[in-house]
């Protein structure tokens, strides 16, 4: 669980006798877990759901609780068909960066591959050496599972690189751009290995998201009738899910998103504001309903913890409250603007009207300010809405450190004071114990990958001309390594994330005004860095649930980011010089320039102009600077009355997630929310408590089939039907159900404002 405090017995000896009576210990608690797991099938539950280890007891019957050093991990064949994956995965990931509708390949459809020929290669080629060791196992699964997953993203510097080619001189050369992405893929990694002590070593850091990952591996490559049974299971729901999402996708889309109160009402814009969603930006999607799971699982309402979800849903209700509030009435002239848009515009204050602001008029021909032209045509408008939400991802920001600092305080504390003595700061649950069966990575590897990664950082933002001096990198590199423990260990908790990029396109542009490439540079690195960190963190609390040893993940990780880079790099610059005058051109169905064209306006906006005259002393958005400091006191409420009532529960109220929830729009469909939400009443709220044997084998298991099936159809789709593979779409029939024409004519799928 998030936030109460636990209280588990430290075992610092590390003598044999001690690990035994551990194992004994641990094991005689894993029996009575199960025993009360058994009694949950048919009627409630006898774990008591509000004690605090609930949540850590069911991921103890998820992971791995016994243990083989002995098992083989690093074979030929895991890293042939990792690697192959590899590549498969980053290339294809890149590519769909470029599309319209990214819809990349999936871990867990690169793990089905991986399981498919691993076993045929194990059953026909001949047994015994290197070639084949015998049969596939399940850390041979998770040592793939590793590589591909450290190699399947799209670098966040590829956006940069983009960036830069398609809208500045100076383009970085093959040689600068590939050890950019290494550089900035790597600093992460060695910040991640300084924070295992608090947030892969303590079981409350349970990192939701790696839990489907966990029961699909364990459910293909556990032997017996069960693990034969819940294979069958994912498989029937993964191709009930793939056929499935082929309707809502292509032949009525319609399901993808619809309002009751639009289709009997079509000729009003509040309406369609109110209660429309199926579209990015269309509206608040208040009771609108959803039958397609690429949207409904926006939230993973079947893998986060309920408490993490209301909290979440508590800042979509104040959406659903407030954005209607200060449009109604006009604030920061909302009513010039569209209500939901993530755009930046100009507004005549005569008339009242907005238009697209021109962004191109207050640039010199190399993209430095004019700043006579920027004082003719006057500072950019943000929509109202967009402008709250810098409001509250500033609070958020400051928010979680305050958070972090109040409920894990002591936590942190305690470790960081073992730490010190140079006394183990595990705590010894299972886990940790069989562990210590293997050598753990020094923390000079890490201290090696971090100093090294800060210095290629520094090397090639020189030899790529990005503006951004010495200090400014060790500044971004600082800022994201303070800020590392706090929010990421709110995403080992709670499954949620929140990213600096604003927060270091801000600092950047009050540092070093007027060079927007600069602040491209900073923000790679100063976000970059964090989720690098998250991810690498994530990987190792998989590797750790299943016991592989510490040193072949690093490894692993390290193999699958470097191929992942390179071929990110290939794809990226291919697309980059083959597609340019598409990419400049936002009309395109096939091809989207979107996120090197956001990386480009974020550049102009905070680097160009810079948040000076944006926001500073006299401008109407003067208090988004003081929202950092207000974001500082927002948890001290709640964590005085979970002080003073520690039994009401106070401490699920977690105002960061609340923040994050409100952050949610615009930028995004609505339609889902509804049905999410039932959908996590019904798995979280009710099976979770009287079903809970049910709901430990099979709930994290479907998730992972509804994602993968879900995935790979939209992935299919998108490179035949729709036209990312030759170019040419193949509409489906235009009937109630596809109302493309609709579309065509500037309106909305799902009827709203159809006949205004």
């Amino acid at each position: 669980m998030s936030e109460p405090t636990y209280d588990y017995q430290s075992k610092q000896e590390s003598t044999d006798n001690n690990e035994k009576t551990d194992i004994n210990h641990y094991n005689e608690k894993e029996a009575y877990l199960k025993t009360e797991l058994e009694g949950a099938g048919s009627s409630k539950s006898s774990i008591d759901y509000d004690k605090e280890d609930t949540d850590v007891s069911i991921v103890n019957q998820i992971a791995s609780t016994e243990d083989d050093p002995n098992i083989i991990v690093l074979t030929f064949r895991s890293i042939l068909v990792g690697l192959i994956l590899a590549c498969l995965g980053s290339s294809v990931n890149q590519l769909m960066s470029f599309k319209p509708v990214s819809t990349p390949l999936s871990n867990v459809f690169m793990l089905i591959i991986a399981y498919v020929v691993c076993n045929l290669w194990a059953k026909h080629l001949p047994s015994g050496g290197w070639l084949n060791p015998g049969p596939f196992t399940i850390k041979e699964h998770t040592i793939i599972y590793v590589i591909v997953s450290s190699a399947n993203t799209s670098a966040y510097g590829t956006f940069a690189i983009a960036a830069q080619e398609l809208y500045f001189s100076n383009a970085p050369s093959a040689v600068g751009s590939i050890f950019l992405l290494f550089a900035t893929q790597l600093v992460g990694y060695g910040i991640a290995g300084q924070l295992r002590p608090f947030l892969v070593y303590p079981s409350h850091m349970i990192w939701p998201t790696t839990l489907p990952t966990l029961s699909f591996l364990k459910s293909l490559n556990t032997p017996g009738n069960e693990s034969k049974y819940l294979t069958r299971f994912f498989f029937a729901i993964f191709g009930c899910a793939f056929v499935w999402e082929f309707i809502p996708q292509y032949m009525f889309p319609l399901l993808s998103g619809f309002s009751v109160i639009c289709l009997a009402k079509r000729d009003s814009v509040w309406i369609q504001r109110l209660f429309g969603g199926v579209a990015v930006n269309e509206g608040l999607g208040i009771l609108s309903l959803s039958f397609d799971w690429n949207n409904l699982a926006y939230y993973s309402p079947l893998v986060f913890p309920f408490y993490v979800q209301m909290n979440i849903y508590f800042g979509l209700l104040l959406i659903w409250i407030i954005v209607p509030v200060v449009y109604y009435y006009d604030v920061w002239h909302a009513q010039s603007f569209p209500m939901l848009s993530n755009g930046i515009f100009s507004r005549d204050p005569v008339t009242g009207l907005s238009s697209k602001y021109p962004q191109a008029q207050v640039l010199n021909p190399d993209n430095s300010l004019n700043s006579t032209k920027l004082e003719e045509i006057g500072r950019p408008y943000f929509a109202t809405f967009y402008a709250l939400q810098y409001i509250f991802t500033n609070f958020a920001v400051t928010a979680i450190i305050s958070h972090v600092a109040l409920f894990h305080g002591k936590d942190i504390f305690r470790i960081v004071k073992n730490i010190l003595k140079r006394k183990s700061s595990r705590q010894m649950d299972i886990h940790n114990t069989l562990m210590a069966a293997y050598k753990e990575v020094p923390s000079w590897w890490y201290y090696t990958i971090f100093i090294l990664g800060t210095a290629l950082n520094i090397g090639i933002g020189y030899l790529n001309k990005s503006q951004l001096p010495w200090w400014g990198f060790i500044l971004a590199i600082v800022l994201s390594s303070v800020l590392s423990l706090p929010l990421n260990m709110i995403i080992a908790i709670t499954g949620n994330h929140l990213g600096l990029n604003v927060v270091t396109e801000m600092v950047c542009g009050f540092i070093l005004p007027g060079y927007p490439v600069a602040n491209m540079y900073f923000k790679t690195v100063g976000y970059n860095t964090i989720h690098q960190a998250a991810l690498m963190g994530s990987d190792l609390k998989i590797g750790h649930y299943l016991k592989l040893p510490p040193r072949i993940v690093f490894l692993a990780q390290l193999l699958g980011t470097v191929v992942g880079c390179v071929f990110n790099y290939i794809v990226n610059h291919t697309i980059v010089e083959t597609k340019r005058d598409i990419l400049l051109n936002p009309s395109s169905s096939v091809w989207s320039g979107a996120n090197p064209q956001s990386m480009n306006s974020a550049a102009i906006t905070w680097g160009a102009i810079g948040p000076m005259f944006m926001f500073g002393p006299g401008t109407e958005y003067y208090f988004f600077l003081w929202a950092f400091v207000v974001g500082f006191a927002l948890p001290v409420p709640v964590w005085l009355l979970h002080r003073y009532f520690p039994k009401v529960g106070f401490n699920y109220v977690n105002i960061p997630l609340i923040l994050i929830g409100f952050c949610t729009l615009p930028g995004t469909s609505s339609s889902w929310i509804t049905v999410s939400f039932i959908i996590i009443l019904v798995t979280q709220f009710y099976i979770k408590r009287r079903y809970l044997k049910w709901y430990v084998k099979h709930n994290y298991l479907l998730s992972a089939a509804l994602d993968s099936g879900a995935s790979l159809m939209v992935f299919l789709l998108s490179m035949t039907v729709f036209g990312g593979g030759n170019g040419i779409s193949y509409n489906f029939p235009t009937w109630g159900g596809n109302r493309q024409d609709l579309v065509k004519a500037g309106h909305y799928i799902d009827y709203c404002c159809a006949d205004c």
